[in-house]
């Protein structure tokens, strides 16, 4: 099946891209996507100044560039690209504020938190949603991942007007693109991943998710992150100072290739990584990425975007068994197909192994859970290799040393007989 590459639009979000296709022929600005712009949008929304460790500044500039240059956006995308830009620099000065004005909060001990890793597509989602309704534990809904801190210090009890803004967000994106919702569910106040939170370091997959910012991932994927990963430290600090009596319970596929970083910055993290058939995993997550890139693109090119899609994986593998060699006992594994068979076996044993408390309560929020929220309650995902100009048995092969590892060659021979 060959993929469209234009979405189709509503018919006021198509008036408003030819209105800004006759701005950008009349070489008028229209949101510019230039350091001085972005960041004195961001100063004037919060009245601060300082952005703390100018090490965000690289990151910053190749995402400017790279969503000028090479990421083909229409002016619907320009401005939702540019103003999820303005907000997490807004983030990070209120980041750099709040250390300014509560360093107790930054030197308080975080309990151990539990930290998802793993390929994306391969049940992190349901596994980290099943750990929230634990009592014990308090997930991050996504209003609080993407404003993680208030805006001034009287507003610390009242997180409304954060929820607010990012269920508009959400409702935007929903129009932009009513499909992703039945590839990954996403509400204001459901668990999210905390890659979200990541966007103030400007070194976060989540702008790759967004748009197709080629020229950014190139640079991504060969950075450093340990900077990266001091600053994830000090938001989980402020993320508990919020609830400190419960667990902070997290994912995000983005962190699997910075296990060495997360045990450097998190030593005390309870790590579970969960695994899938990387082929299944790369089709899936290519979906997902078509979904997402299409909404704000004028003409994406499919199988570019799967490319460098495949090839980000692939160096996230690379650098997660390099960091596995060397520390072999730090995380637990979870599979796929083990979850979706036996799911509330599956967190019994995540708690059997960490020592953590199995209470009546989350054994009975548990069930509900299974049982309101079955597979695809949100609809069917259906993909293939072809749809992205790739075969299995190419992208099986990339995967050759991790599938070994894992315990995934059988599922290949399986396929070569299908085929």
């Amino acid at each position: 099946m060959k993929l469209k590459s234009r979405a189709f639009l509503p018919l006021h979000f198509r008036l408003l891209n030819g209105l800004g296709q006759l701005l950008k022929a009349a070489k008028l600005p229209i949101a510019q996507f230039e350091e001085d712009a972005v960041c004195k949008a961001a100063m004037k929304h919060t009245g601060l100044t300082d952005f703390g460790d100018p090490y965000y500044r690289e990151g910053l500039l190749q995402l400017l560039d790279s969503a000028e240059n090479d990421a083909n956006l229409h002016a619907i995308g320009r401005f939702s690209i540019h103003y999820w830009i303005v907000n997490n620099l807004a983030n990070r000065l209120l980041l750099t504020e709040a250390r300014k004005r509560s360093p107790e909060t930054f030197e308080t001990r975080l309990i151990p938190p539990i930290i998802i890793i793993g390929l994306p597509r391969s049940g992190s989602t349901f596994l980290h949603r099943m750990l929230a309704v634990d009592p014990a534990n308090r997930a991050i809904p996504m209003w609080e991942l993407m404003r993680p801190l208030p805006e001034s210090a009287a507003a610390d009890g009242k997180p409304e007007s954060r929820r607010k803004s990012v269920k508009l967000e959400i409702s935007f994106r929903r129009t932009l693109a009513p499909e992703l919702y039945s590839k990954h569910y996403i509400s204001a106040d459901s668990p999210e991943e905390c890659m979200w939170m990541l966007g103030l370091t400007f070194g976060s997959l989540a702008y790759w998710i967004a748009a197709p910012v080629y020229g950014y991932l190139d640079w991504y994927i060969v950075q450093d992150r340990l900077k990266k990963y001091h600053e994830y430290r000090l938001l989980l600090q402020v993320l508990q100072s919020v609830d400190p009596a419960h667990r902070l319970t997290l994912k995000a596929p983005a962190h699997t290739d910075a296990l060495e970083e997360l045990l450097q910055t998190v030593p005390n993290a309870l790590l579970i990584q969960t695994h899938r058939d990387p082929v299944t995993a790369c089709n899936s997550i290519n979906s997902l990425y078509y979904t997402t890139h299409r909404s704000v693109t004028q003409d994406l090119d499919v199988s570019r975007m799967a490319e460098a899609s495949i090839r980000h994986l692939e160096s996230m593998v690379v650098r997660n068994l390099a960091a596995r060699d060397a520390h072999p006992s730090v995380v637990y594994d979870v599979y796929y197909e083990r979850l979706v068979a036996d799911p509330i076996g599956t967190v019994r044993g995540i708690y059997d192994h960490f020592g953590l408390n199995w209470s009546d309560a989350f054994q009975e929020r548990l069930q509900a859970y299974v049982r309101e929220y079955p597979r695809r309650k949100h609809g069917k995902h259906s993909y293939s290799s072809a749809d992205f100009g790739q075969t299995d048995a190419a992208i099986a092969k990339r995967f050759a040393a991790y599938s070994e590892r894992f315990g995934f060659t059988k599922e290949y021979a399986r396929r070569k007989l299908q085929f």
